[in-house]
């Protein structure tokens, strides 16, 4: 059966043979357009096959109205979702402490949510029909509104894929994460109007919106071009800050030891840094108000287990930061704990923190535990940690830091509002050893990744296991240690200034698309009513 056909009705003259063949036609389209679109999250050098999933999706979807239609892309999106989300069952059974079929009970509706957020596009156009290459616009505008305002556990975006390719995600000084998403479907809207000849569409004009694909596409390349050539000359003539990413797991035993030691060797070699990073969770928790680690008798006092009274680095010789709680009241039973970014000087002195705003979901809050406290039951933490309040940016001589924490730097937002407080390079400080899974580590730098091109802004990422890099302005990965291994990368990285249009009007490429839904239902509905 034609892919760009209707499934015979049930009833129809058509034999049962022919039936069975028609539904095993669709669901061989069904497997290989999900199989396409999850490709890149495995591999990022296959990101033509996510364009040619998307352009099939499209031209599936047009063709194919009804629930049958829709059926059918939810089933694709949950071949893409499950497959890039394989390790999710395994996480959440771990933060449970529980076995993995429990794992798999409570991934089965997170990934059907996701599927959803991601079909809804294509079940717009599957509802609105019409010709197959202007169907990438419809898709555009909701997927960006969905991605925009459609909450999600984790916060990934088609056009996050097109970071293999660093000249297609430079407009995102622009318009932001979505407007990459936006893109991603203009490609495939493209992709059809190029394969007019070859889908049986010669003999219909090529719509207004078929051409707007083309002429997107170009525009975004050679924007993407005087981009690339421009953010790198401003990098070389940038000030540098020498950084250390240190790679060790803090959830050893002994981790403090390898982090001292790896941290005062690479402090007395030839090239000291200026600044040294150590993951989150590396360091204990202290009182809020500790001024100093000088005292060690202090720091007994105001500390509270695990890790009481640790001083992080004795007598060091530049600025630290690293990963640590505050909390506030009684060590016992405290009101407030934090995760927090911790900036220690020369003297020992505690200089600057940073409170987590933006917790991770089932490893420091559970979804939906306000409505339903018994779903807390399930999920077992150490600590409740409260939501800090402030995108406060630490001062580090000429450098000033935007420090985030593990999940945080998947949301653009936090990166954004430290930016607009003037932090002119952004620190990431992970902790993700509970992930055992490696592509795990990969994709959540993929999902953060875009945040350097928002804000033009370099991001450096220490991470517990992996992945430690450096992200240029441009989005690109100029420099990483392998993953699991503790290692010591040591770089000089640009302090950029000024601020984007994505920065400074955020979220108003969502909003533009919000409203440019809204005339597509009126026209739309206008012409429904005068056909009838």
């Amino acid at each position: 059966m034609p892919l760009h056909s209707s499934p015979p009705a049930v009833g129809s003259a058509s034999s049962p043979c022919s039936r069975v063949g028609g539904w095993l036609a669709t669901a061989v389209a069904v497997a290989s357009i999900g199989t396409l679109l999850a490709a890149p999250w495995f591999a990022q050098e296959l990101l033509p096959c996510a364009w040619l999933g998307v352009a099939a999706g499209l031209f599936m979807a047009t063709g194919r109205r009804g629930w049958r239609g829709e059926l059918s892309v939810l089933a694709a999106a949950v071949v893409v979702v499950a497959s890039a989300s394989q390790w999710t069952p395994e996480s959440l059974a771990h933060c449970m402490r529980s076995d993995a079929w429990v794992g798999w009970a409570f991934a089965a509706p997170i990934v059907l949510w996701d599927a959803c957020r991601m079909a809804l596009p294509f079940w717009c156009v599957c509802r609105a029909g019409g010709d197959p290459r202007a169907s990438w616009l419809l898709a555009a505008l909701v997927a960006v509104v969905a991605e925009a305002f459609v909450p999600a556990v984790f916060p990934w975006k088609m056009g996050y894929l097109h970071l293999a390719w660093p000249v297609l995600v430079q407009s995102a000084d622009l318009a932001g994460a979505e407007g990459s998403t936006f893109l991603f479907y203009a490609t495939g809207g493209a992709l059809i109007t190029l394969a007019t000849p070859l889908l049986g569409l010669a003999g219909r004009r090529v719509p207004v919106a078929g051409y707007a694909a083309l002429a997107v596409c170009a525009a975004n390349i050679v924007y993407g071009s005087v981009a690339l050539s421009r953010h790198a000359a401003l990098a070389a003539a940038a000030p540098k800050l020498r950084v250390a990413l240190v790679q060790v797991n803090p959830e050893r035993h002994d981790a403090i030891d390898d982090l001292r030691r790896l941290t005062r060797a690479v402090c007395a070699g030839p090239r000291p840094p200026a600044l040294v990073c150590w993951p989150e969770c590396s360091g204990g928790s202290y009182e809020d108000g500790l001024e100093s680690f000088t005292d060690p008798d202090a720091v007994v006092r105001r500390s509270r287990p695990p890790q009481r009274g640790l001083r992080p680095l004795p007598d060091p010789v530049c600025h630290l930061v690293l990963g640590g709680k505050i909390y506030r009241g009684y060590p016992e039973r405290p009101r407030q704990i934090f995760q927090s970014a911790l900036l220690v000087d020369q003297a020992e002195r505690l200089v600057g923190q940073y409170h987590k705003r933006h917790l991770m979901p089932f490893g420091e809050y559970v979804p939906g535990g306000d409505l339903i406290p018994d779903l807390r039951l399930y999920f077992p933490m150490e600590n409740e940690f409260s939501v800090g309040g402030d995108a406060t940016v630490l001062d580090c001589g000429k450098a000033r830091l935007g420090a985030m924490l593990c999940y945080e730097d998947m949301i653009p937002a936090a990166a954004a509002s430290l930016v607009g407080r003037g932090a002119n390079l952004l620190v990431s400080l992970i902790n993700g050893s509970a992930f055992t899974n490696p592509l795990t580590l990969v994709q959540h730098r993929l999902l953060a990744q875009l945040r350097a091109v928002e804000n033009r802004r370099c991001l450096v990422r220490c991470a517990a296991t992996g992945e430690t890099c450096v992200i240029a302005a441009t989005g690109a990965v100029t420099e990483r240690l392998p993953l699991t291994v503790e290692d010591v990368l040591l770089v000089d990285v640009p302090l950029l200034e000024g601020r984007t249009v994505a920065n400074v009007a955020a979220g108003w490429f969502p909003v533009a698309c919000g409203l440019g839904l809204v005339v597509w239902l009126v026209r739309s509905g206008a012409a429904w009513r005068a056909a009838a």
